[in-house]
C-alpha cells in the first residue's frame, strides 16, 4: 500500500463518543480503579527524569486525588501498578524496550519539556519511584512488578482482577496517556473488561498532541473517556439510588 501523500483530515467523532458515554453504566460492585506509573519521576517537574509539564502534573495530581477519594467513598478497590527497578535489572541491562533503547542510544527525545532521559528510571529506594502520598489510601493495593507498557504483562494484576475482584469495569488513570495508559487500556479491552479512561487524570510527557491523539484513539475504538465530573455523575446517580458499593479490600502490597 502506498503511503498517503498528505496528512489525513481528522474527522470529528465527538458525537459517537457522547453517545457511547451516555450508554455507559457503572456498577460499583464490579468496578476497580487503576493508577498506572503515577510516580514522582513523571510528576516532579524539577527532579523527574521525564516529567510531564507543570500544568499537567498539577492537573493530574489534583484530579486524581479527587477521583480516588470518590472511588474509595463508593468502596471500590484501588490498585497502583508501577515500575520499580531493582539494581540487578539495571546491571544486566534490562530497562528499556527496543524502540526506546534505540532512541536513547541515538540521543533522541520526544519529551515536550526538552529533557533527555540518560539512564534507567524509577530505581528501587528512590523518591522518583514512589507514588505521591496524596494518592494513596490505607486499603489500596500496590503492584510494583510492571516493567513494560502493558500493566498486565508478567505482573500480578491479571490474577488480582480475574480471581480476586472479578470486575467488569476498570477505571484507568496515569502516565503516559499514549504509551502505558494506552497499552493497558488495549490489554484490558482484549481481556473483556470495560475500560474507562479519566481524561483529567492522565497526561503525556511527550506533550498535549500525544495525549490528545491517544484519548481520541481510545474513545473511538476501545474505551470510554470521561472527565472526573462525568464519572462523578455516573456514580452519584447510583449512590442517590441507594446502590451499595463493594467492601474495600484489605490493605496490602504485592510484589513479584
Amino acid at each position: 500500500m502506498d503511503r498517503p501523500t498528505s496528512q489525513p483530515v481528522i474527522r470529528d467523532r465527538s458525537e459517537y463518543r457522547h453517545a457511547m458515554n451516555d450508554r455507559l453504566e457503572i456498577n460499583p460492585e464490579r468496578t476497580v480503579a487503576l493508577t498506572i506509573d503515577m510516580q514522582w519521576d513523571y510528576l516532579d517537574t524539577e527532579r523527574g527524569t521525564s516529567p510531564v509539564s507543570r500544568p499537567d502534573a498539577e492537573r493530574v495530581l489534583s484530579h486524581t486525588e479527587q477521583l480516588l477519594n470518590l472511588i474509595r467513598s463508593a468502596r471500590m478497590p484501588v490498585i497502583h501498578v508501577y515500575v520499580v527497578r531493582r539494581a540487578v535489572e539495571v546491571d544486566q541491562g534490562f530497562s528499556l524496550p527496543a524502540y526506546g533503547k534505540v532512541s536513547q542510544e541515538a540521543g533522541l527525545s520526544q519529551n515536550a519539556q526538552g529533557l533527555f532521559r540518560t539512564g534507567p528510571s524509577r530505581l528501587e529506594g528512590t523518591r522518583l519511584a514512589d507514588v505521591p502520598d496524596q494518592l494513596i489510601g490505607p486499603n489500596d493495593l500496590h503492584v510494583r512488578s510492571k516493567r513494560v507498557m502493558d500493566a498486565f504483562h508478567d505482573t500480578e494484576l491479571d490474577m488480582l482482577l480475574s480471581r480476586v475482584f472479578r470486575p467488569e469495569t476498570l477505571v484507568l488513570t496515569g502516565i503516559n496517556t499514549d504509551t502505558c495508559v494506552y497499552a493497558t487500556t488495549f490489554a484490558a479491552s482484549c481481556r473483556g473488561y470495560r475500560p474507562v479512561v479519566i481524561s483529567d487524570c492522565v497526561a503525556s510527557s511527550r506533550g498535549t498532541d500525544h495525549h490528545w491523539m491517544a484519548l481520541e484513539l481510545m474513545s473511538r475504538s476501545m474505551a470510554w473517556v470521561l472527565t472526573v465530573d462525568e464519572f462523578r455523575q455516573k456514580i452519584g446517580g447510583l449512590q442517590a439510588a441507594g446502590i451499595p458499593g463493594r467492601a474495600a479490600s484489605e490493605a496490602g502490597s504485592i510484589d513479584k
